[in-house]
């Protein structure tokens, strides 16, 4: 790098350090390095910048994840080295009665992340985790084991959040879910978007670095860490195990499979692309796996259980998809839509998802996802018009699940959903238009955490098309929230909480509605109560 270079990244950091401790609330500093300034160890003192994470719990362990950053917006700040982390696990928030401790390697090629994979735990109850490195250790984060499968559990508390487009907001979603007291939160998607955040509702000034769509490794690695620096989001990750699963702006919009959104590069450059972006995503999570196989493939479909009472279908709705047999957007119905070849998930995980439906663990089966389900007509007269980057896309495949919920006898099934910055309840059917026809599961489209900002990006254009779909129970397009949900044998409770604004730092999060589904009932209801 020429001696100028240097100079201007200096001159970047510290204009980009600068503006964030002038837009930043006291109670934003506090919250991130208690007693210090804001970002007075970003430029290299703290390893641990981007906070701790935990994941994927299990009734004997979970996930432990960080990542050493000094700089964490400038590669990171470490050497090209391989360097040992300590960690520990115990019962008391104060670390004093240690049940498990170890080293880790943080390496060079994982852009010194590291990912604990902790066994031995006690089933159902409370634990605290920290990390050391050389002479500093981390935030001491928090986590909660799964019961065994065995328990007839009576009640199950979580949170199903989506969409955090950094540039559009702050995070005041995250923050009401910290102060949550929850078994487990899940993220379905869009946890990282790849635009250029240098235009943003935060006031945040950033350096040319961030120009333009994240393509590289290591631009998706700085673009992570910008989100992992936020206080709020690196609470909610020390407060609670988070279970994660990506959509499509992890990579690029509206991509299916090996495939770019309107077939807008060579294959060999999206796919060189979409590498890096896994392997990044990888990085920043609190996942078991590391990335395998051809252009870093990584599974994330999985299946997670709450005693006898929830199992949580985790899929992948992008990684194996066909690409999109009506074209890109939105238009009409095409024949070869229902084409049985045509696939959203891939012969195998198809395949899996059939035997976890079949299987019947738990009272409570969750199909947890990133695309709408439920099918949404645009066009208001009687043509038939849909976004073909959700399951409308793919009826043929959609249809296959369905069956397979139908068949298998599944007791409560229900789909949580994330993607599209609007908040849906809906009754799923194989016939959506027969009124009469049986309902087959309810879904849960959660709102945006910032996504949209506090504009109305979506609610007067599908509003109108909403009493065209009946089988759409309730719809709000213009709200930034989340679902905090209490599952117990007899019911799901279902609260719809959403926030006052994302585009200022002093909004507020309050309940908005509540639905129940109750035991051996699909279809949601409101809760007046």
């Amino acid at each position: 790098m020429a001696i100028s270079d240097r100079l201007r990244d200096a001159m970047d950091r510290r204009r980009f350090i600068n503006t964030a401790w002038t837009t930043a609330t006291a109670a934003t500093a506090m919250a991130l390095i208690p007693g210090d300034d804001l970002f007075a160890k970003a430029i290299g003192a703290d390893p641990f910048t981007l906070g701790v994470a935990s994941g994927d719990p299990t009734p004997t362990g979970a996930v432990l994840w960080t990542r050493l950053a000094p700089d964490p917006l400038f590669g990171g700040g470490m050497k090209d080295q391989t360097v040992r982390v300590g960690w520990r696990v115990a019962r008391d928030e104060a670390m004093r009665d240690v049940v498990a401790s170890g080293k880790a390697m943080a390496t060079p090629a994982l852009a010194h992340s590291v990912h604990v994979e902790v066994e031995g735990l006690t089933p159902g109850r409370d634990y605290f985790y920290q990390f050391d490195y050389r002479q500093d250790e981390s935030p001491v984060g928090h986590f909660r084991t799964a019961p065994s499968a065995a328990e007839r559990l009576k009640k199950l508390e979580f949170a199903v959040l989506t969409c955090q487009a950094w540039q559009d907001g702050f995070y005041t979603v995250l923050r009401d879910v910290a102060a949550q007291d929850l078994d487990v939160v899940f993220h379905l998607g869009d946890y990282l978007y790849e635009y250029d955040p240098r235009t943003n509702k935060r006031g945040v000034v950033l350096p040319d670095r961030f120009a333009g769509e994240t393509a590289s490794l290591t631009r998706y690695r700085d673009q992570h860490a910008l989100y992992k620096t936020d206080p709020d989001l690196q609470l909610a990750h020390k407060n609670h195990a988070f279970v994660v699963i990506w959509d499509d702006h992890e990579v690029q919009n509206d991509y299916s499979g090996k495939f770019p959104e309107y077939d807008n590069m060579p294959l060999d450059v999206f796919l060189a692309r979409r590498a890096n972006a896994y392997q990044a995503y990888y990085e920043h999570m609190p996942l078991r796996l590391p990335p395998k196989g051809a252009n870093n493939r990584l599974k994330i479909y999985r299946s997670l259980q709450f005693g006898d009472l929830a199992e949580f279908v985790m899929l992948d709705t992008r990684q194996y998809r066909s690409d999109n047999p009506c074209g890109d957007g939105e238009s009409l119905r095409c024949d070869a839509a229902y084409d049985y070849r045509v696939q959203m998930l891939g012969t195998a995980q198809e395949q899996w998802l059939s035997r976890q439906l079949f299987a019947k663990r738990a009272r409570w089966t969750f199909v947890t996802q990133g695309l709408l389900m439920a099918e949404l007509d645009h066009d208001i007269g009687p043509g038939k018009r849909f976004w073909n980057d959700a399951w409308d896309g793919f009826p043929s495949a959609r249809d296959r699940v369905f069956r397979d919920i139908q068949a298998s006898g599944a007791r409560n099934p229900v789909v949580l959903t994330g993607d599209w910055h609007s908040t849906f309840v809906n009754d799923l059917k194989l016939r959506f238009k027969d009124q009469n026809a049986p309902v087959l599961a309810t879904e849960f489209v959660t709102p945006a955490i910032t996504s949209g900002g506090d504009g109305t990006p979506y609610g007067p254009y599908y509003g109108p098309m909403i009493p065209t779909n009946p089988h759409i129970k309730y719809y709000e397009g213009d709200k930034r929230g989340y679902f905090r949900m209490t599952l117990t044998p007899a019911m799901l409770h279902a609260r719809l909480r959403f926030a006052s604004k994302v585009e200022a730092p002093d909004g507020t999060v309050s309940l908005a509605e509540r639905f129940v589904v109750l035991d051996g009932q699909p279809g949601a209801v409101r809760d007046g109560a």
